[in-house]
């Protein structure tokens, strides 16, 4: 190891249309030294420090040509395997697709949000490093050196680095030091979610309510996004948009429904560029400063002055989560409208992008040291809130990463275009935020930007979606164009109903495996590097995964494609749709026709569900003890047994044909060859 020191400056370009920033630096030539320190701090755990100094300072180790490396957060691309790139979190994302114009091509892409990065990186020949910093400016190199740096403006070096015997044992080691350790949520937050961008008005709302209804699509939550209150961000509902909120929430959780609602962490002093509904009084409301504009609770300039900024929905000021009057202040505003009946919060935004250096924290931070922690105090927060009301059953919805995000609710995957190419490079990202600690996670399905920016998901690509989202722990249609499934064809409607039910009978399976996320860090989605560390194969895998314990997913990525060429984990499998026996280890042809995902079960798996007419309308609210159960046993178990243990404590046996379960608990036992 040595250190490596660079004078030089900053030329980051923030592109505030697509959230993306543009990383630049102006360095002079380096200087290597070997002044740092390192410190034990448990067993395979150490510390290495270097003070900063100059304008970049690294920590620089050995490479190796066969080195792989997964993890860094959700890393939208082609390829899981980062070796050979040099990443910048928060600068590290660009669309590179079918309708990029060429001229954008020629200088990498159009840039878009890095939503959820974290300072964390998992290596193939028995390390991870974990960088412990919240500045901007955050680079891994993985070329033929391994070079870890920060801006010296955000403080020391701290490099941790993880050397237990496998990449889940280290994932593990980081999460439980950085108390990130991935909680199980209540079971609506495993469900299915349905949104739109705008709801123009309450009968909207309730529209879209009544579509899953009338057409037998089961729903959990309807997620009121942005704009449902009276400005941006008040806490209040807008009475011209919303005339009955109480009424509406009322009624929608008397169905078994739940709402959620859209916020920010700002508060405008104009909200006229951003959305709003097409009625004059609600176009009056937002041509004013949002009534809840109290000076003292914002993030302060270098001029002493709360900062002012543009951001995608007007103008205003960030809220400093670091003054505790502040944050008691927004989060006594959200628990208005909690104590409505309102069961979760889309915490969207608290990236690192809208701090600059000079930026002054309460705590004495500037934006240079904490830029990216905003994030993470902005969810805590909202977490908080949602606990102090509704105790066990309140969720959050957050959109921004770093370290410790992986213990605040469930992550989404941000914003993509409907294409191909980003249901893709989305399914790298997943595997990924898995590798980085995710586990409660999803995504838009269909996209949410829409196909070329301008119209809806194709058919196609819609299908697509909808099964891989069926195999994502939370299942969450949202977009800014009509991609209800009724408004496409019958066969649409077919197939997207079957894959939401399909996914509400897995929920216990889905919550079992959350189980040992909290208690291991094995994320819910598995890539095979976490699995299988010896295969090879796992490192750069990008288009396959394990779903929980006993599933391999193999999502269709292709337009058109009807068979999928998948890499199939060691050991012995099952083809779900045509129980077709399977010897892993090595490459598989499945059909996959448009009505189905290739999937594959592990032999001996125990896969516990819920009875499709149980769920048919949603989960609802009967005790999860309480719920009737389908365990299926997919071939005989190499040594005749087989335990699952569900979240609730649960556990159904199987012993060489004898089933052993609680005695109170109805289980419906099936047994597959």
């Amino acid at each position: 190891m040595k250190v490596r020191r660079w004078e030089g400056r900053a030329e980051d370009q923030f592109i505030q249309l697509t959230e993306g920033m543009v990383p630049a630096e102006t360095l002079e030539d380096p200087v290597d030294s070997d002044d740092f320190t390192v410190e034990q701090l448990g067993p395979r755990h150490e510390l290495v420090t270097v003070a900063p100094g100059g304008h970049r300072v690294a920590l620089v180790l050995p490479g190796h040509p066969e080195q792989r490396f997964v993890g860094l957060g959700a890393r939208h691309g082609l390829h899981v395997d980062q070796a050979g790139r040099r990443v910048q979190l928060g600068a590290d994302r660009a669309y590179t697709g079918p309708d990029c114009p060429p001229d954008m091509l020629d200088v990498g892409g159009i840039p878009q949000g890095d939503y959820a990065p974290v300072p964390f990186v998992l290596c193939s020949r028995g390390w991870a490093a974990w960088i412990e910093n919240d500045g901007s400016g955050v680079r891994f190199d993985l070329g033929d050196e391994v070079v870890l740096s920060v801006r010296s403006a955000s403080g020391p070096l701290k490099v941790h680095l993880f050397t237990q015997r496998t990449p889940a044992a280290r994932l593990r080691a980081f999460l439980e030091y950085t108390g990130s350790l991935p909680p199980v949520l209540p079971e609506w937050a495993y469900g299915f979610w349905k949104s739109r961008d705008v709801y123009p008005h309450q009968t909207d709302a309730e529209a879209d309510w009544a579509g899953h209804r009338r057409h037998g699509i089961a729903l959990d939550a309807i997620v009121l996004d942005s704009p449902w209150a009276t400005q941006y961000n008040t806490w209040e509902f807008n009475p011209h948009q919303f005339p009955d909120a109480r009424g509406y929430v009322s009624k929608l959780r008397e169905d078994g429904v739940r709402t959620v609602v859209w916020v920010a962490p700002w508060v405008n002093l104009d909200s006229r560029e951003g959305q709003y509904p097409p009625d004059d009084e609600s176009a009056r409301l937002h041509r004013e400063p949002a009534p809840n504009y109290e000076p003292e609770h914002f993030v302060r300039g270098a001029d002493g002055e709360p900062l002012v900024s543009k951001w995608w929905m007007g103008k205003g000021s960030p809220v400093d989560f670091t003054s505790p009057a502040a944050e008691r202040w927004w989060r006594e505003q959200a628990k208005r409208v909690l104590e409505l009946g309102v069961e979760g919060i889309k915490a969207d935004d608290g990236e690192g992008w809208y701090f600059p250096d000079d930026v002054q924290f309460a705590d004495g931070r500037t934006g240079a040291e904490f830029a990216w922690g905003h994030g993470l105090a902005y969810r805590r927060s909202m977490q908080r809130a949602l606990d102090e009301v509704h105790p066990g059953t309140g969720v959050l919805f957050g959109r921004p990463g770093w370290t410790g995000q992986q213990a605040v609710g469930v992550t989404w995957g941000g914003d993509q275009p409907s294409d191909f190419w980003s249901l893709k490079t989305l399914v790298a990202a997943t595997l990924n935020a898995a590798a980085s600690g995710f586990s409660n996670w999803s995504h838009d399905v269909g996209g949410y930007l829409g196909e070329r920016l301008v119209s809806r998901a194709t058919k196609e690509l819609l299908a697509r979606w909808v099964q891989f989202g069926c195999f994502t722990p939370l299942m969450q249609a949202h977009s800014r164009f009509e991609q209800e499934a009724w408004t496409y064809d019958d066969e649409l409607l077919d197939l997207y109903r079957e894959h939401v039910l399909l996914h509400e009978r897995l929920v216990p399976y889905i919550r079992a495996a959350a189980a040992t996320a909290q208690r291991t860090g094995l994320p819910i989605i598995r890539p095979l590097a976490l699995t299988d560390p010896s295969d090879v194969r796992g490192w750069s895998i990008a288009d396959a995964y394990g779903f929980g314990p006993s599933f391999w997913v193999a999502p269709v990525l292709e337009d058109g494609a009807r068979s999928v060429h998948v890499d199939l984990p060691r050991g012995d499998w099952i083809e779900v749709a045509t129980g077709r026996h399977v010897h892993g280890g090595g490459e598989v042809d499945a059909d996959a026709p448009l009505h189905r995902v290739p999937l594959w079960v592990r032999r001996g798996a125990l896969i516990v569900t819920y009875p499709a007419e149980h769920v048919a309308r949603g989960l609802g609210d009967t005790p999860e003890h309480e719920r009737p159960l389908e365990a299926t046993l997919w071939g005989e178990p190499t040594c005749g047994r087989a335990k699952v243990r569900l979240a609730d404590g649960t556990t159904i046996r199987y012993d060489r044909g004898e089933w052993t379960v609680p005695p109170d608990r109805p289980v419906v036992f099936e047994e597959r060859n």
